[in-house]
């Protein structure tokens, strides 16, 4: 075990999402990094689309240098009221490169308990995306700006973008040009417990790396793989195990944003080995449904957010590996395989 642990810390040692970003683009830039589920645009008005990792280290790139032209104070804080989709993932990568401290917040909180969360952190700016089902994001945002002390700037991601708030899409296209700020030192993440709204606790990079390395060990994902998640948060729980696994072992993300079944049943088709991230709550919907024995699952990997109460009806499938998150708290969890 100690020499497990050592290993680790000597592959941790340097290792950012920068460095992994860069790489993948230098040695597999056109290789798909993000897809959106085939039913996007009918929540959300996007249309389904990829990125690979060139892609994605050019859009990152492009929002860095446009959240430094906003004159933000190093280690400034970025609200991010997205699910765990392109966007998000885009947003954070973005705001580490740009040496500010990105703050995931869940979407169904309401005003009063979003804007705690916003002062709580001293946001000085915020990022959105037009819709997500009902919800309406950006217009959340707009007034919780209004309201919080010191947020000076918002953006969204999408076609219905409202006024008042700034386009990215077609701002990043101009933002090739502003200088990056020397990053002394990588700044920590917030997280948000998505049951209770309690935070935002202080997570680094390393932390998440560290953990999606455990649950890499544990699943084994390889090149021609895919992982699948329904999490839609961005506890520490959901970063390590979607974007933050997909980025270390360089597998393509499928993040649904918002769960529907026609869309999970669409990303597990395709004839490659698909890693899937559930709610461990889904645990006995998925045993007494056709999907269990898919034989494209290779994984199972159930976050327990309420561990004291699981309900584990037998997946009887000795060629799937089953993985269980079990979460303290949004920045504390624990990783076991069955």
């Amino acid at each position: 075990m100690r020499a497990e642990q050592d290993e680790a810390a000597a592959l941790l040692d340097g290792l950012h999402f920068d460095t992994l970003l860069r790489a993948l683009t230098a040695g597999r830039g056109y290789e798909p990094a993000l897809r959106d589920p085939p039913g996007r645009q009918g929540w959300s008005d996007t249309i389904p689309n990829s990125l690979s990792f060139g892609q994605l280290e050019t859009k990152v790139d492009q929002l860095a240098r446009l959240l430094a032209f906003n004159r933000a104070q190093p280690g400034a804080r970025v609200a991010i009221l997205a699910p765990l989709g392109p966007e998000a993932i885009i947003s954070v990568l973005a705001c580490l490169r740009a040496g500010l401290s990105p703050m995931l917040m869940p979407l169904h909180g309401n005003e009063l308990e979003l804007l705690r969360l916003i002062e709580a952190s001293e946001a000085v700016m915020a990022i959105g995306v037009s819709r997500v089902g009902t919800l309406r994001p950006l217009l959340v945002l707009r007034e919780l700006a209004v309201r919080a002390f010191g947020t000076r700037f918002v953006g969204g991601f999408g076609a219905q973008v409202p006024d008042g708030i700034g386009p990215l899409d077609t701002l990043m296209d101009s933002a090739g040009l502003h200088p990056l700020p020397e990053v002394e030192q990588r700044m920590m993440l917030r997280v948000v417990d998505a049951a209770t709204l309690t935070g935002p606790l202080e997570i680094s990079e390393r932390e998440v790396l560290g953990k999606a390395l455990e649950i890499s060990r544990l699943l084994k994902p390889m090149a021609s793989s895919r992982i699948v998640t329904t999490l839609v948060g961005g506890d520490l729980a959901a970063l390590a195990s979607g974007p933050a696994m997909a980025m270390l072992t360089g597998v393509e993300l499928l993040p649904l944003g918002l769960f529907s079944l026609g869309d999970l049943q669409a990303c597990i088709e395709g004839g490659r080995n698909v890693h899937l991230v559930l709610p461990g709550t889904m645990e006995p919907a998925l045993a007494h449904s056709r999907l269990a024995s898919h034989p494209a699952l290779a994984s199972l990997v159930f976050v327990q957010r309420a561990v004291g109460n699981r309900a584990r009806p037998a997946i009887d499938r000795q060629d799937v590996a089953i993985v269980d998150i079990d979460v303290t708290s949004a920045a504390e969890i624990s990783v076991s395989r069955r």
